[in-house]
């Protein structure tokens, strides 16, 4: 009654099994691949949204400052205010907003320009007076020193 198990049978029995579960591995790590990618191609997406979002944002500064800073060295009418604004508006690159600055500080006459030469000659022609240090003793130090030596009992 006893049964003959062939061990040939049994181990490719086994092996067809194996291979059946990796078929199935194979498609689950497929599909999650296939999700996987998907979710990394949407965060790329947001990614190059909030990239443009951060940039734009960053323009809008840079002409801000400028133009405060026109503002706030030049008594301007509404007219020229508007103008200022209008033309900052136009630019689309930091590197547009800086050229306009410089350029309309120029024509207002503004002496913190980034090409402004005329704050160097007048800094250049001031006369300084002598840079040597004074000499002040400081006595504080010594008088409190000679009266914790007072104190300890070192000196009378």
């Amino acid at each position: 009654m006893e049964e003959v198990i062939d061990l040939d049978d049994v181990l490719k029995a086994l092996s067809e099994d194996d291979s059946d579960d990796d078929d199935d591995d194979s498609e689950e790590v497929q599909a999650e691949n296939a999700k996987l990618k998907s979710a990394l191609g949407e965060h790329r997406q947001v990614v190059k949204y909030l990239k443009s979002k951060l940039n734009e944002v960053n323009l809008l500064n840079a002409k801000l400052l400028f133009t405060n800073k026109l503002f706030k060295s030049h008594n301007l009418n509404n007219d020229q205010k508007i103008k200022v604004v209008e033309t900052f508006d136009r630019a689309k690159s930091l590197r547009e907003v800086k050229l306009v600055f410089s350029t309309l500080a120029e024509s207002f006459g503004y002496a913190g320009s980034i090409n402004s030469k005329k704050a160097v000659y007048e800094s250049a022609s001031k006369a300084v007076s002598s840079t040597k240090p004074k000499r002040k003793v400081i006595s504080e130090g010594q008088d409190m020193a000679d009266r914790f030596k007072k104190l300890a009992g070192l000196i009378k």
